[in-house]
């Protein structure tokens, strides 16, 4: 059994820069049995490897294809996937489960079922139909919980892979944006996330996912609308029922995608996008 506390001693390396692999960790022998794996809410025996899971969320379905696993079926909002995942492969699709409707999660069959705090209230009933592993919410989570996947799909090696490629990619991302600005004679760029809404303009906060891609990415994020809180590059996107209007430069970007929840696939999208519109 892998313990938790590994999990937090791995991220707090990969957060510190240096990145993280297991020194002589075999894991195509540890995944022969099945394995006890920490999350939100206990301690779940998994499979050695889940070959059919079931995806309850756009975050735990993105870190599954990330890692290279098909789902046997991916609960979605309306059935239906981002923008972002669309070039995925063919991915078998059903609406979110509920309460009033878990014989269509049993009817799946899976060895596994991922899904995050937002399903709390149905663990018990979910655990009863197979093993379940729930990850944390707020997009913000979304590096810690690229290894709580990989864990529970028995996947741990390809995990950190995942995040070692992100990592390179922020860098190449990084440098870029640099580049631009040095060219331009501008100082770091200032960048916002924000969502016209039904209610006027929402800014992303540094904790959110959209606030760990800017991070990454080395530019220096815009939290709020105020007179001396200048921006040099808006990535905008909306909401249902949009009706604020927005005057200046923006680049509209997937509002999907940055105010989702985030995962493997997301921020490398995410990525992409803002070196578009920051760094050219």
């Amino acid at each position: 059994m892998r313990s938790l506390s590994a999990v937090a001693l791995c991220a707090a390396v990969a957060l510190a820069g240096l990145g993280c692999q297991e020194s002589g960790f075999d894991e195509n022998k540890e995944t022969v049995r099945p394995l006890k794996v920490q999350h939100v809410l206990g301690e779940t025996k998994v499979p050695g490897q889940a070959e059919e899971p079931l995806t309850l969320t756009i975050d735990t379905l993105d870190d599954t294809l990330a890692l290279g696993v098909r789902p046997a079926r991916a609960a979605v909002p309306d059935a239906r996937l981002p923008a972002y995942l669309r070039g995925q492969g063919r991915v078998s699709l059903m609406r979110p489960v509920g309460a009033g409707d878990l014989a269509a999660a049993e009817a799946v069959h899976a060895d596994l079922i991922l899904g995050s705090s937002s399903q709390a209230g149905l663990y018990e009933k979910l655990s009863r139909i197979a093993p379940t592993v729930i990850t944390e919410g707020g997009g913000g989570q979304w590096k810690l919980n690229v290894r709580l996947v990989g864990e529970a799909l028995g996947r741990t090696n390809a995990a950190e892979q995942v995040l070692i490629d992100y990592d390179g990619e922020a860098a190449r991302a990084l440098r870029a944006i640099r580049a631009a600005g040095a060219g331009s004679g501008a100082a770091k760029p200032r960048v916002a996330v924000v969502r016209v809404t039904a209610n006027g303009l929402r800014y992303a906060k540094e904790d959110s996912f959209a606030g760990t891609i800017l991070a990454d990415a080395g530019v220096k994020q815009v939290t709020r609308n105020a007179p001396r809180a200048q921006v040099d590059v808006m990535l905008l996107s909306e909401g249902p029922g949009a009706r604020a209007h927005v005057d200046g430069r923006f680049v509209r970007v997937d509002d999907e995608l940055w105010w989702g929840p985030g995962g493997a696939l997301a921020g490398r999208a995410a990525l992409a996008q803002l070196q578009r519109a920051v760094g050219g």
